[in-house]
């Protein structure tokens, strides 16, 4: 049924299996793993050196988009956060957080990205879905060991909070070598490497943030085995080689 579907719907109906808390763990990451490598190449395959497409490329629009993640202080939101701004830069986007743990009723994490129009469109749902996947991962990793139940709360969620941070790393390493694949021998490597550029230079200009110093503690215990799972969909259990 998903060969028939046009490359966008074949990506999301991936995506809705990866994040599918029904599945099994096996089926979420063949799931992810097709996802991912499908946007990959979409992305690349829309990139041409010809005069006309450059010219398109040039008048493509850069915006801003948001996915918002859910938690208050206490929680893994900021640290889910923080690994997906590892995956944005992966794809060529630009990320920063905004964050609202302290609101109420509902506090939140608002990850911010700027990039092209059309590089939005397929990396945004792919970050939501890797938000899902991080949170069923987390919870899959904590049940696996009924030891974890015996360490302090605090040292619980530092562990947690590691493991989600690892896990958007782990995602990234995943992406760049999915998208220097993409780009392998396509002739599209400089045109990529423009647009991160253009990109770049416009958060400089318009995107106004300041540096916090994050003054929380961390824990390695949570690190290795989250930094496993993002890789994991790749269907590699090595460290993937990225620029």
């Amino acid at each position: 049924m998903a060969e028939k579907m046009d490359v966008e719907a074949r990506i999301a109906h991936f995506l809705r299996v990866s994040e599918d808390p029904a599945a099994t763990q096996a089926e979420r990451d063949t799931a992810g793993r097709e996802a991912e490598r499908l946007l990959a190449k979409h992305a690349i395959d829309r990139l041409t050196l010809d005069v006309e497409g450059a010219r398109r490329a040039e008048r493509e629009p850069i915006e801003r988009a948001s996915v918002t993640v859910q938690g208050g202080r206490g929680t893994v939101a900021l640290d889910i956060v923080l690994g997906l701004i590892d995956v944005a830069g992966s794809l060529g986007l630009v990320g920063h957080y905004r964050d609202r743990r302290a609101m109420t009723p509902e506090p939140f994490v608002e990850l911010v990205l700027t990039g092209f129009r059309s590089d939005l469109a397929l990396a945004v749902p792919l970050l939501q879905s890797l938000q899902t996947q991080a949170v069923l991962a987390g919870r899959s990793w904590w049940r696996s060991d009924p030891r974890h139940r015996l360490l302090p709360r605090w040292d619980a969620l530092l562990a947690r909070c590691a493991f989600a941070r690892a896990f958007g790393q782990g995602a990234a390493a995943r992406l760049r070598a999915s998208r220097e694949a993409a780009i392998d021998g396509t002739g599209t490597a400089l045109v990529v490497a423009s647009r991160e550029a253009r990109v770049q230079e416009w958060v400089e200009q318009h995107v106004h943030t300041r540096s916090v110093t994050d003054r929380r503690s961390f824990s390695g215990y949570g690190r290795a085995p989250g930094y496993a799972a993002g890789l994991r969909s790749s269907g590699s259990t090595r460290r993937a080689i990225g620029t």
